[in-house]
């Protein structure tokens, strides 16, 4: 069974220590929310594990099923992140966001002759597909987290990571987010940064900060 492990991870920013040889075991299947208040590094620890922070110390590695290693940062191409300062271009339209996302991926498991209809399907998940060609910077934030929550899961990561996944949403919106999150068990681990306890509720477990 693959393993999501951190062991004696610690980060700083300069003289403030954010995390303190955090150790944990995330298995297959598992749905766990990150909590703790605010400046605890929930954020952060997100970030190190998809590979966009580096650790102080330690170490965090992905042991696949047939027992093969992926240490971070080498972890980004397994990883899907939304957060709300997710850097999705404004000036690009819905679909061109989620084009680039899927070129920077170019997984296997999503080549198609019928890219753009398989595009446009995968937003349809998510309700915007009747916003496919609008500018991402008209859209209201909580449609903006929708479209991060579609570039997030695009490739089906078997790490996928959400940085308050409902913020802004309405309830339309975080029915999507909770649904995302019960796929995501059949297909790895998720990791939710979260002080929501609406979210808090949809997962199996809780690391705290």
């Amino acid at each position: 069974m693959s393993v999501l492990l951190a062991r004696d991870l610690s980060k700083r920013f300069g003289a403030r220590a954010v995390l303190r040889d955090l150790n944990f075991s995330i298995s297959c299947g598992a749905v766990v929310a990150v909590v703790g208040r605010n400046g605890a590094g929930k954020s952060t620890l997100l970030k190190i594990v998809a590979g966009l922070e580096r650790a102080s110390r330690g170490e965090i590695f992905w042991q696949d099923e047939n027992g093969e290693d992926w240490q971070s940062p080498d972890l980004r191409g397994l990883c899907g992140l939304s957060a709300p300062d997710a850097p999705h271009p404004r000036e690009l339209s819905v679909l061109e966001n989620l084009q680039f996302a899927a070129q920077v991926r170019h997984s296997s498991t999503r080549q198609s002759s019928n890219r753009n209809e398989e595009l446009l399907a995968h937003l349809e998940l998510f309700g915007i597909e009747n916003r496919a060609h609008d500018l991402t910077g008209e859209l209201s934030s909580g449609l903006r987290a929708r479209l991060s929550l579609a570039i997030a899961t695009w490739h089906r990561p078997p790490i996928l990571l959400l940085d308050e996944p409902s913020a802004n949403m309405d309830e339309a919106g975080r029915e999507i987010a909770h649904r995302i999150l019960q796929e995501q068990r059949a297909r790895g681990i998720a990791l939710v940064a979260t002080n929501d306890e609406r979210e808090a509720a949809w997962c199996d477990a809780r690391l705290e900060l």
